[in-house]
């Protein structure tokens, strides 16, 4: 397993995590994802990636994430949550194919 597929499981798996603990619903392609990444699946894996909205209208941050623990504030949630999207984004986005130029 590559370093950078292990920082994209890592990424993955935070990400779900707090969506999850913060009860919200975790898209399904974000889960198949994941599972892909597990299994070496890369090119499977940047598929469901691709069908993943990060944001936006119906993304992963069109969302409130609410205040479960006592150290949280709304401020504080919203901003893990965007900077735990941005994360996911960036390190998925390593295995997405490079564009060459003809």
């Amino acid at each position: 397993m590559s370093h950078h597929t292990r920082m994209q499981i890592d990424a993955t798996r935070a990400l779900i995590k707090f969506i999850t603990e913060h009860r919200g619903d975790v898209d399904a392609d974000l889960s198949k994802c994941l599972d892909a990444l597990e299994k070496g699946a890369i090119e499977r894996a940047v598929e469901y990636a691709k069908m993943v909205k990060p944001h936006g209208m119906g993304g992963l941050t069109d969302w409130f994430p609410p205040v479960v623990y006592q150290n949280e504030s709304k401020e504080y949630v919203a901003t893990v949550l965007h900077a735990l999207v941005n994360h996911w984004c960036h390190m998925i986005s390593l295995s997405f194919p490079k564009e060459t130029k003809t």
